[in-house]
């Protein structure tokens, strides 16, 4: 078993390793139990039955979304056509019930975090200089760069106020300028506070959203807007080439992974497998890229040795330089970097 180094002793020898972060579902699980589940078509089976869960296998998709349309197409078809579209309906009653209800059991409020975790949050997108990639659809992100954003530094995510339409949609607005040296935040697989209309992506804020509400805590806005007919756009396939056919297909997502194809310099990957199965895409982004250094976190360090093995495999034909740290202690050197910098 290869003796694995912190990330802070990674940083000391070359920071490098602060340019870009990239993190997936083992991010998120440091910041409670309710973030461990793999995507949520699986947490919602038993709010479905038989019929719902086959039409899913069926379409070869876990995506609540593009499920609902082809139901929505359904019904009215069969409107048109006088047929009976009662269990068509009730079908897309129950799955767009299901969403809504998974989305509020398995994401915490931002109250629920301790002030050790919120400072963590806060660190994490303070210490980093590029971007920050995501492929995670939950709302950490998005609480990251309202707690930072014009406070210790300018935060970039694509998205700005449209006065037409008075929501916040990707592309609109002017943007934060490069001169200004934020950090980019990028959904690679979309997010939970993200849905179409009409052939833009926009975003929900409290202030800015479908239902009008400005009461309501974001969750609770995000799952009323599913309740009123706009669902999140998100990307929980399988395999790695339906994934990238999604991305691909949508232009904020192959916004977010042409950028991943344009970084340079160096790259953290902190909770994200790159699974050759799943994540190849992923993989290929990067070996595209400028990146010349990939700091990768192992957090089960009793298999550190066959994991060292695979992520090397990813990328022997590439000339990145591979060094891997203990994951375990990630979050532990951030604050340790942090005051480093601060008794400088």
């Amino acid at each position: 078993m290869e003796d694995l180094k912190t990330f802070e002793e990674l940083i000391n020898e070359d920071k490098i390793y602060l340019t870009n972060l990239l993190f997936g579902n083992g991010f998120s699980i440091n910041f409670g139990s309710k973030f461990m589940y793999s995507n949520l078509f699986e947490e919602a089976k038993e709010l479905l039955v038989e019929e719902d869960i086959s039409l899913f296998g069926d379409l070869d998709t876990t995506n609540f979304e593009y499920v609902l349309r082809i139901l929505g197409i359904s019904i009215n078809t069969n409107r048109i056509f006088n047929i009976d579209f009662e269990p068509i309906e009730n079908s897309y009653q129950r799955i767009k019930d299901a969403l809504i209800e998974t989305v509020r059991k398995v994401h915490p409020e931002p109250h629920e975090l301790t002030f050790e975790q919120d400072n963590d949050l806060k660190t994490t997108f303070r210490l980093f200089q590029e971007k920050v990639f995501t492929t995670n659809y939950d709302l950490l992100a998005y609480w990251a760069l309202n707690k930072v954003n014009g406070v210790s530094r300018k935060v970039a995510d694509g998205f700005g106020y449209d006065r037409d339409s008075e929501m916040i949609i990707f592309g609109a607005g002017p943007g934060v300028p490069p001169k200004e040296n934020p950090i980019r935040l990028y959904h690679l697989h979309g997010s939970l506070h993200l849905y179409m209309d009409k052939g833009e992506i926009i975003k929900i804020t409290t202030r800015r959203n479908p239902i009008g509400k400005i009461d309501l805590p974001l969750l609770h806005t995000i799952t009323e807007t599913y309740e009123s007919g706009y669902f999140p756009l998100y990307i929980s396939e399988g395999t790695w080439k339906q994934k990238l056919n999604n991305i691909l297909n949508n232009k904020y997502l192959s916004f977010c992974y042409d950028a991943l194809i344009k970084t340079s310099k160096g790259l953290t990957i902190y909770g994200q497998s790159l699974d050759k199965d799943s994540d190849k895409h992923i993989i290929d982004a990067i070996k595209h890229s400028a990146i010349q250094k990939i700091a990768y976190g192992i957090y089960d360090v009793s298999n550190s040795t066959r994991i060292i093995r695979e992520v090397r495999e990813h990328f022997e034909d590439s000339s990145i330089e591979l060094v891997f740290f203990d994951a375990g202690n990630f979050f532990e050197s951030m604050r340790n970097i942090e005051m480093d910098e601060l008794f400088k």
